[in-house]
């Protein structure tokens, strides 16, 4: 009895570990375009939503990262503070309003341009834009 309840827990272990690295890989999700995978969240910014941080996660480990800058349709816009996601890549977050002083309807491109083993890599997310 003792041995079967191990073996499911185990079971369950496996399989719970297995499924968070494939829902953490965002599959299905559009990488953008670059260097690097870049996700921005909110996928849609609505200028008018009380909202106070656009958050741009990547595929970058972040103790590799040297340097971090942003950038709203190629406008540099302050980059508040990065951390390691529970993957240990870069998660960079920007206050809503300086990207909201940069955007427009019906799309724009928000940029990160990292310094990596003092190699600059730069990449893309185009998200929509609404009032």
């Amino acid at each position: 009895m003792r041995r079967s309840v191990l073996a499911v827990v185990a079971g369950c272990a496996v399989v719970g570990l297995s499924l968070g690295t494939a829902l953490s890989a965002r599959s299905g999700q559009d990488a953008g375009d670059g260097d690097f995978a870049i996700y921005v969240s909110p996928g849609t910014i609505a200028k008018s939503a009380q909202c106070n941080w656009v958050t741009v996660h990547t595929d970058v480990p972040y103790r590799s990262v040297e340097d971090v800058s942003a950038a709203a349709n190629g406008a540099e816009i302050d980059v508040a503070y990065s951390f390691p996601d529970d993957r240990g890549n870069l998660v960079a977050k920007l206050r809503f309003d300086d990207v909201c002083d940069h955007v427009a309807p019906p799309s724009a491109v928000i940029g990160l341009t990292l310094v990596v083993n003092g190699q600059e890599l730069s990449a893309s997310e185009t998200v929509a834009v609404r009032d």
